[in-house]
């Protein structure tokens, strides 16, 4: 069996006992953090959509509340696709639009002024700079994990995305404190282990629903569930930058992606990843260092060990 079908009869197989667990664990979560329900962030894509599903199953949807916090740059029809979960689920979409925050901030004077200029030439724009960005060693996002690689304009490219995350998160906690209700994550496993998130951004809250799957896994599970085919074909988008896609960003599809992750997840040989994913030893290569580049992401702050001194 290829890689790539192994992962996805890991929900073939059995997807209502994941939904149930899923579902357990969110009920056990609320209650152990003494809370009335559930807030999530709503974006239009496949990920929040299944966790507001899953979330929605676990505590029914008069005890779930969904934001949506658009910005300049967001598209259209991101709010389009977060209504339609909304309206299926019968759950209330509060919008809060960030963009007079992220201006009096100054964020959008980091990049070009895009008043004015059609949405398909701030597409072009966006993935052209991000190609020339990279090089045949590095792909743009790589230095970014990097902090930049030194270079300034993707130092700014840095703070103007990474902010607009890390904005959402605290109104996620502020509307949610306001209803003692506790904050759903819904970072993939995928974007978990390649850094493919926000630190104290999309990453920021009290449990991870999804996290325990792969994206490929996230689509398979969303179909089974009943998530709108507009929002499971639909490309996934970060939705912070004009144009630009998870799989344009990451240089890689997710298919091959999360071959590679298994792989390395199952101790596989190189060759071994190498014949069920079709991907080169150079491919293996860059997804072990997103891997590594972004471990801090997934622990706790480092201290000093102050062991012996006190």
């Amino acid at each position: 069996m290829k890689i790539h079908e192994a992962i996805i009869d890991g929900v073939r197989r059995n997807p209502e006992g994941i939904i149930e667990r899923i579902v357990s664990f969110i009920r056990e979560q609320v209650k152990a953090f003494n809370r009335e329900g559930a807030i999530m962030g709503l974006s239009g894509g496949i990920d929040s959509a299944l966790g507001a599903f899953l979330t929605v199953c676990a505590l029914g949807r008069e005890n779930v509340f969904f934001l949506f916090l658009p910005e300049r740059d967001s598209s259209r029809q991101s709010k389009r696709d977060a209504e339609l979960v909304a309206d299926a689920l019968k759950v209330e979409l509060k919008e809060v639009n960030l963009t007079p925050l992220l201006r009096k901030i100054g964020v959008y004077r980091l990049e070009p002024p895009a008043f004015g200029i059609p949405r398909r030439l701030q597409e072009r724009y966006v993935l052209r700079k991000y190609g020339e960005l990279q090089d045949e060693n590095e792909t743009t996002y790589l230095k970014n994990l990097k902090g930049g690689a030194g270079k300034d304009e993707l130092k700014r490219g840095i703070a103007y995305y990474r902010i607009k995350h890390r904005l959402r998160m605290v109104l996620w906690y502020f509307y949610g404190e306001l209803s003692n209700y506790l904050v759903i994550g819904n970072c993939n496993k995928t974007e978990k282990l390649t850094g493919y998130f926000i630190k104290y951004g999309d990453s920021g809250s009290d449990i991870d629903v999804i996290s325990g799957l792969y994206k490929t896994q996230v689509r398979e599970l969303a179909r089974y569930m009943g998530i709108p085919r507009r929002i499971l074909e639909k490309a996934p988008s970060p939705d912070i930058m004009p144009g630009m896609t998870d799989e344009y960003a990451l240089q890689m599809k997710y298919d091959r992606l999360d071959g590679i992750l298994y792989g390395l997840e199952k101790g596989m040989k190189a060759e071994e990843i190498k014949e069920g994913t079709g991907a080169g030893e150079r491919e293996i290569m860059y997804v072990k260092e997103l891997v590594e580049l972004s471990r801090h992401m997934r622990e706790l702050p480092p201290s000093p060990d102050l062991k012996g001194l006190l």
